[in-house]
Formats: structure tokens, C-alpha cells, sequence
């Protein structure tokens, strides 16, 4: 059994296994699912997300006309902040229904992930194609399309790869990892486009056009209702905010934890917990985190609702403790540790690599 222990940073790793682990491995998560679902954790919990809902987009139509009423810039910043953690809110239920963790109904989850993706100029779709292939292969090289990310790279392998030139900007890449961050909500929306541009029918047009109406009430309306500098203002600070707020959910998960090569085959528990990270804390985090703090119950079973994960813990550990796969959670500080090590340690060991 491989063990990779919190708080190593594994820079490439290669799993191989004999198969009888893998068939107890196998056995032991049906035995650890049918006890949650035995135990109702699984059932649909409709009263949290109607409150949820209420809560997201009350909270976002708010703040939005908060944006459009004030002209001081302390109440605009206010506002703007506000819309920013509505925005990655709805951001968050479109990723619940993505995962069919709300309704009990394929439809009423995907209309309620489209109303939810259409507010914050996104494609369901789009990010359910890339999100649930992520979840099949977490921190596979190769595979996990997450891995992938411009001028950052979390892997020897992966630096190895790149070009000269983004080599010679990833050597400092501990440094600008979390400002990078500030391009996700424009990389989002406007890479949504190129899958338009792929899979645009008669089927998904209706889908197109509200993409197309919220990306231009985000891009150009503003420069067209208010004075310029409240337009510069509002469309800067709300879109790299948002954008920061989403790579702070969504980056601490996984950055840091083991990597498993292209060619290997694990069962599908030790990678889910290996590959995953929980972030400790309470209601603040869990909020503030969309439910992705406990990233490793989402991954054994993206289907739970979010209130209910916390209570997958016991049974998750229990049975890590029995197959002696290592479960990692740790503090928000300590995960963003293990994060920007592991982005040195990649930098230094492929720039000694690149130089021998």
C-alpha cells in the first residue's frame, strides 16, 4: 500500500498496485456507500437549498442594484464586494446542480444550474464537460484537465513541458500564482466562447444568446449607464475579485496533494483521498468555500448535498483507516503552505533539471 502522508509534496508520482488491494479497496467503498445512504445521508435536502437559493439571489439582484444606485466609492466598493460573493455563490449552486446534489429530477437540476449559470455568464454545460472529467481523473497528468494552467505548472513533468519562455516566468511562479488569479472570471466567461463556437446547434442556441445578453450587461453595459471612472471601477474590481474568490475555492483542493501518472490505475478511493484535501473549519468556511472544504467527501460523493458532507466524515475516516489510505485536512494557512511549497519545489527542481 503507498501512503502518502499530510503535509509532502509530492512532485511526480507513480502508483502500482496488486490487484486483490484493488478488489478490497473496490468492496470496501460499496460497504462505506451503502452505510450513508442506509444512514439518509444521501436524501435530498430541499429546505437548506430553497434557503440557499433565496439567500444567493436575493443577495445577488441586491447588490447588483446597490452597484447601479451608489456613486460614493466606498458604498460602490461595498456593493461590488457583494456582488463578487454573490456571483461565486451562484457559482456554487450551478456546481450542486451540476453534480445533481439539489433535486432528485436530471431536469430540475439542470434548469436551476442554467438560471444559475446564465446570472453569472457561464455555460452549465461547458463546465460540466470539463468539471466531471476532472472528477474521473483528480491530479492525473495528462487527464485532469485542471492541471492544465498557462505559465504554472504543478508538476516536474508538467514543467518540463512548457516553453522556454513560460519556464523562465514559472521559476517566480510561487509569487505570482495568487494574482494569476485575478484572470480566472474573465478566462471563464470569455473561454465559454470557444465552446460555443464548437457546439452551438439549434439544441443549445437559447443558451447562447442568454450567454451572449449577460456577457455584454458585464462587459459593455456599465460603459454605457454610468460615468467612466464608476464603469473602470466597478468592472475592474468586480471582475478580478470575483476572479481571485473563485481560485481561493476552488485552487487549495488539490494544489499540493499527490499526483498520480497518466498510465497508473488505482482504485477509485485512494485516488479520490489521495489527491484531495479538506480545509478545517466551520460554518465561516463552509460558506465562504461553497461546501468545497471538504473536498474529499465531495469527491467519493459528488452528489451530496452540501449541508450534509461534514456528516460523511466519520464513515470516510473509518474506512481510510482500514485500507491505510492517508486523509489529509488541515487549516486554511497550512493548506496555502503546502500550496506555494509546492509550487518552489517544482520551480527549483525543473530549472535543475533544464540546466544539467
Amino acid at each position: 500500500m503507498v501512503s502518502v502522508e499530510a503535509g509532502v509534496r509530492p512532485v511526480s508520482v507513480s502508483y502500482a498496485r496488486p490487484g486483490p488491494d484493488i478488489a478490497l479497496a473496490t468492496t470496501a467503498y460499496a460497504r462505506l456507500k451503502a452505510e450513508i445512504t442506509g444512514a439518509g445521508l444521501l436524501d435530498r435536502a430541499y429546505g437548506f437549498y430553497l434557503r440557499l437559493v433565496l439567500f444567493d439571489i436575493c443577495g445577488y439582484l441586491f447588490s447588483l442594484g446597490a452597484i447601479v444606485y451608489f456613486e460614493s466609492y466606498l458604498a460602490l466598493t461595498l456593493a461590488c464586494v457583494a456582488f463578487v460573493f454573490f456571483t461565486v455563490q451562484l457559482a456554487g449552486l450551478m456546481h450542486d446542480c451540476g453534480h445533481r446534489a439539489i433535486f432528485s429530477s436530471i431536469r430540475a437540476n439542470n434548469a436551476l444550474g442554467y438560471v444559475c449559470s446564465g446570472l453569472i455568464g457561464m455555460s452549465l454545460d461547458n463546465w460540466r464537460e470539463r468539471h466531471n472529467t476532472h472528477h474521473a481523473h483528480p491530479n492525473q497528468d495528462e487527464l485532469d484537465p485542471d492541471m492544465e494552467i498557462p505559465f504554472v505548472a504543478t508538476t516536474r513533468d508538467l514543467y518540463l513541458k512548457k516553453s522556454r519562455l513560460q519556464r523562465l516566468f514559472i521559476s517566480r511562479q510561487a509569487f505570482y500564482y495568487y494574482p494569476l488569479g485575478m484572470i480566472v472570471a474573465f478566462s471563464n466567461r470569455l473561454g465559454t466562447l470557444s465552446y460555443y463556437r464548437r457546439t452551438l446547434s439549434r439544441r443549445n442556441a437559447w443558451q447562447f444568446a442568454i450567454y451572449l445578453c449577460v456577457l455584454a450587461s458585464l462587459f459593455v453595459l456599465p460603459f454605457v449607464l454610468f460615468p467612466l471612472s464608476k464603469a473602470i471601477f466597478v468592472f475592474l474590481l468586480v471582475h478580478l475579485a470575483s476572479g481571485v474568490y473563485l481560485a481561493s475555492c476552488f485552487a487549495p483542493n488539490h494544489k499540493g496533494m499527490a499526483v498520480v501518472a497518466n498510465d497508473a490505475s488505482l482504485p477509485f478511493i485512494e485516488q479520490q483521498v489521495i489527491t484531495a484535501r479538506n480545509i478545517s473549519g466551520g460554518f465561516v468556511t463552509e460558506l465562504f468555500m461553497v461546501g468545497l472544504n471538504h473536498q474529499i467527501e465531495h469527491h467519493l460523493f459528488p452528489n451530496t448535498p452540501r449541508n450534509k458532507l461534514h456528516l460523511l466524515k466519520p464513515y470516510v475516516r473509518r474506512t481510510c483507516e482500514e485500507l491505510d489510505i492517508p486523509y489529509c485536512e488541515v487549516g486554511i494557512v497550512e493548506t496555502n503552505r503546502m500550496l506555494v511549497g509546492e509550487l518552489q519545489d517544482v520551480a527549483r527542481t525543473g530549472a535543475l533539471l533544464t540546466t544539467r
